[in-house]
């Protein structure tokens, strides 16, 4: 499909009726990877809009001009819900977990332990709760759950929790697990799944939600989040029948390196190789590690996306990513080898161009943006450094087979680390990784502190102290970004497209009308939206009473293509004569959607620009084709 430039007119008149036109590429400010297309870049949706205010209104080019009203007359809102404070405070809540040097879980500590620094700057820790394996079990309890093993009876002379602790119930727990076929051999995929079957088992209990993701060049949902672990290891057994794509890639790899060492050896024997054979080589692995950057960033796009999908959710989320490794220098073994044939070959320029570390920094600056923490598995397992063996002693560069597994299992370490998750690599005993991962979910302690809101967004660097206690290992998020609610209700309406979001103080209605076509292969759906005026602060200008929203919409259909969330900002200005008789009355908002074939979820939101509330509503419609 062409791609059609964003583009906004805006015709809206006071007092009167008003037109405003979107139309937009779901393919645009998808990516960040320079040169690459969206992922869902076959989704487009063009948004007419008609305001339509069931009010009477003051005829075009007769309303007065704003006025200040007299300083002793006592002005105040009409309408909407109630204000929220003028300064808002935001509690950041950071979970942190806190080891021994056995990576056990460390217990007992209490709120004055624990120093947090938000860019440098020491903040109290107004919020603070502890939990542990026996919390999720008086919870699993209450559901009529059990979760193995049964805790210990307490002691009659001891307390329940530790002093200072804060009774806090367990937030909502969301596990993605993301197995990427696209970047996995067969066997290793297999292998890790049956001991993450077992994690599964143990794990899923009360408050704890899993997905089943899988990346194939698309992006495919197994699993939507459930509580029932048969249908999560029902999703994960029909993975097994896929053929993973990493297998593939390796072998044209290895026969690169065999062509590599062959012009090694050549060199060895003749002191030379000749500038024609030098070139092809160069060719053949630019050209692999430009492939190999591509299907990156679209992988990189991939795992963003479910970030994404899931930041307007409350609760712990995390993602367990399950991978052979991804190159942070695509290519960056056979570079090394190309620069040991040719001594003369500037090996950081020729990398410099396919370094993608700022991408997975991004990546995970994005998660930390919306509360995601990574936990990265390498299936390879202590396979990583197979290629050394008697075959490699002719390799150009000896140190080929460790640069490689190295250059896989960085991007792991950057994702997990910098979100205070774990990498579990060089290991073939995976049972030991997901227990620590199962620690992670069930024992951390829950840290809380109170900021004065900028009412933008804003990135913080966040650090956790244990004084007194150098030995003890802490891992947590390290930075925070302070979003403005203008964002956050971006982040909802994005989630509400994978789940429903149950959030409609403001009593939006949505409804649709029947599609029309607009030419070959797309209709145009009518859409209405309403609220009551009621609903909405309403301010005194004048002889007015102004409010101002902000309309956001977004749509995804049922093969996962997605639109760009559209924003409108529209003003409500109501004669003062007339509020008291017709408030009651519903503002509309007409949208026309250009879409193609097939069945969509619409989510609207609503932002007061004045009381700082939101609503969302979601409507389906299906679009026939005429074929």
């Amino acid at each position: 499909m062409s791609s059609i430039p964003p583009r906004i007119t805006d015709r809206t008149r006071r007092g009167t009726t008003g037109t405003r036109t979107l139309a937009a590429s779901s393919s645009a400010g998808l990516s960040e990877l320079p040169g690459l297309p969206g992922l869902a870049a076959a989704l487009l949706i063009t948004l007419l809009t008609t305001l339509v205010m069931t009010l009477l209104l003051a005829s075009p080019g007769t309303a007065p001009a704003a006025e200040r009203p007299p300083e002793d007359q006592k002005v105040e809102p009409i309408g909407g819900l109630s204000f929220k404070d003028e300064v808002e405070l935001t509690v950041v809540n950071i979970d942190v977990f806190v080891r021994d040097k056995d990576g056990t879980p460390v217990e007992g500590l209490t709120r004055e332990d624990f120093r947090i620094l938000q860019d440098g700057d020491e903040k109290p820790v107004t919020n603070f709760a502890t939990f542990t394996e026996e919390t999720f079990v008086r919870k699993a309890a209450e559901a009529a759950l059990v979760l193995p093993p049964t805790p210990a009876p307490e002691q009659p002379d001891q307390p329940a929790v530790p002093p200072g602790t804060d009774l806090t119930e367990p937030q909502p727990v969301f596990i993605v697990l993301y197995i990427d076929n696209e970047n996995l051999k067969q066997f290793d995929r297999n292998r890790v799944l049956r001991h993450v079957r077992t994690f599964i088992r143990d794990v899923m209990v009360p408050p704890v939600q899993v997905m089943v993701v899988s990346y194939q060049r698309s992006f495919s949902v197994l699993q939507p989040f459930t509580d029932d672990p048969h249908l999560v290891l029902d999703a994960i057994r029909s993975v097994r029948t896929h053929v993973g794509a990493r297998g593939e890639l390796e072998t044209r790899r290895g026969r690169l390196l065999r062509e590599l060492r062959q012009a090694y050896n050549q060199r060895s024997s003749t002191s030379s190789t000749s500038s024609q054979v030098t070139s092809d080589l160069y060719g053949l692995v630019r050209a692999y590690a430009d492939e190999v950057s591509n299907n990156l960033g679209f992988t990189l796009q991939s795992i963003r996306q479910v970030g994404t999908m899931t930041a307007g959710l409350k609760g712990r989320k995390y993602m367990i990513y399950i991978s052979n490794g991804l190159p942070v220098v695509p290519g960056k073994d056979l570079m090394y080898e190309l620069a040991a044939i040719n001594q003369q070959a500037p090996l950081l320029s020729l990398m410099a161009p396919y370094n993608r570390k700022r991408h997975f920094d991004s990546l995970a600056s994005a998660a930390n943006a919306q509360g995601m923490t990574f936990y990265t598995i390498d299936a390879t397992g202590l396979d990583a450094a197979s290629e050394i063996s008697a075959e490699n002693l002719s390799s150009a560069d000896p140190t080929t087979p460790f640069i490689q597994m190295e250059n896989l299992q960085q991007s792991l370490q950057i994702m997990a680390e910098k979100t205070g998750g774990l990498a579990i690599v060089n290991t073939n005993d995976f049972t030991k990784g997901l227990e620590k991962i199962k620690a992670d979910l069930f024992t951390y302690y829950s840290l809380g502190y109170s900021i004065s809101s900028s009412g933008g967004d804003k990135v913080h660097s966040i650090e956790v102290r244990v004084p007194g206690h150098p030995e003890y290992q802490l891992r947590h998020r390290r930075t925070f970004v302070e979003k403005s609610l203008e964002s956050r209700v971006q982040d909802r309406v994005t989630t509400g497209l994978m789940f429903d979001v149950d959030d409609n103080p403001m009593q939006l209605q949505t409804t649709n009308g029947s599609p029309a076509p607009a030419d070959q292969s797309r209709w145009i759906v009518p859409i209405t939206v309403s609220f009551p005026m009621e609903t909405i602060a309403l301010i005194p200008e004048g002889d007015d009473y102004v409010g101002r929203v902000v309309l956001f919409v977004a749509a995804r259909d049922t093969e996962g293509k997605q639109s760009d969330l559209q924003r409108q900002i529209h003003e409500l200005r109501v004669p003062s004569a007339d509020y008291k008789t017709r408030g009651h009355d519903r503002f509309v908002i007409e949208l026309s959607l250009l879409m193609e074939a097939g069945s969509y979820k619409v989510v609207v939101g609503l932002m007061d620009q004045v009381t700082r509330q939101a609503s969302y509503t979601t409507l389906r419609t299906v679009v026939q084709s005429a074929e």
